[in-house]
């Protein structure tokens, strides 16, 4: 059965076929290449007509039931009244089983697509799911990585204020035993006693911090504090090494850390180093 796509311009009135052999081939079906056609036969001077459009695939009157409504409403329903792969008009019944000779060729050429080319389909599917599987444990083993690089970072600086904090709280406590009975003393062992809290606190912060992501800076400060206040009682100073011992965090700068003041080296300077560990 031959078939062709014409517009609604193209459509002539049938003519009467006299009684012969050819009448009992089917007649040729109406078939509409863009939206615009069928939309072209829905106009108030031709919806009459699109009234009676039989169906292209069981050739009944399709669109009967539209006949007293109005072409606006019509119009705003045209996807469904055709088929825009075969460009046929379709009842109700077939809008959407029906014959289409586009969808049937598309069937076709899927069987007739090549064994190894489905091979090698399945094959390209298998290497993408890995390759994405790949990426996943690579976002994955760098988050981790990042996150432990991250914890190492805080441990090492909470260690690093834990172990000045240490030798700030034992010398403290060598110039308490040092100095004589009196209010100088009484002074003393109050710091030491503030430094050895201090001390335990910033250690605990080392293997199980309740900080997460810092310091335990008010600790810190504390500290800081009472080295200063110890420092002017005794005119002492702690030396590691020969160099007086900085308390100035190396990953701060200068300016976020001004509160800090250190009282300069005098002659009585004990050297950390060196120093005998208290009793």
């Amino acid at each position: 059965m031959s078939e062709q796509v014409s517009s609604p311009s193209s459509e002539q009135a049938a003519s009467p076929v006299p009684a012969t052999a050819e009448s009992s081939q089917p007649s040729k079906v109406q078939r509409y290449a863009t939206e615009a056609d069928v939309l072209a036969l829905m106009t108030n001077d031709k919806f009459k007509k699109f009234c009676k459009k039989k169906c292209g695939e069981c050739g009944c009157v399709a669109f009967k039931r539209f006949a007293k409504m109005s072409p606006l409403v019509v119009r705003a329903r045209v996807g469904s009244l055709w088929c825009q792969k075969c460009g046929r008009l379709l009842c109700e019944a077939h809008r959407n089983q029906h014959s289409c000779e586009m969808e049937m060729q598309e069937l076709e050429r899927r069987r007739r697509v090549d064994v190894d080319a489905i091979r090698e389909g399945i094959k390209r599917q298998e290497e993408e799911k890995e390759q994405r599987a790949a990426d996943a444990d690579a976002l994955k083993r760098a988050e981790a990585g990042a996150k432990a690089a991250r914890y190492r970072m805080w441990k090492d600086r909470r260690r690093h204020v834990a172990g000045i904090s240490s030798s700030v709280a034992s010398m403290v406590q060598r110039w308490s035993v040092q100095a004589e009975a009196g209010r100088k003393r009484d002074r003393l062992l109050d710091i030491y006693t503030s430094c050895n809290r201090i001390n335990l606190r910033l250690w605990n912060e080392v293997s199980q911090p309740e900080i997460l992501s810092d310091i335990d800076m008010d600790a810190w400060k504390r500290l800081c504090r009472n080295y200063a206040d110890a420092c002017a009682l005794t005119g002492m100073v702690i030396l590691v090494e020969g160099v007086e011992l900085d308390l100035r965090l190396p990953w701060l700068r200068d300016e976020d850390q001004d509160w800090l003041d250190a009282p300069p080296p005098d002659a009585n300077e004990v050297d950390l180093s060196t120093a005998d560990p208290p009793s």
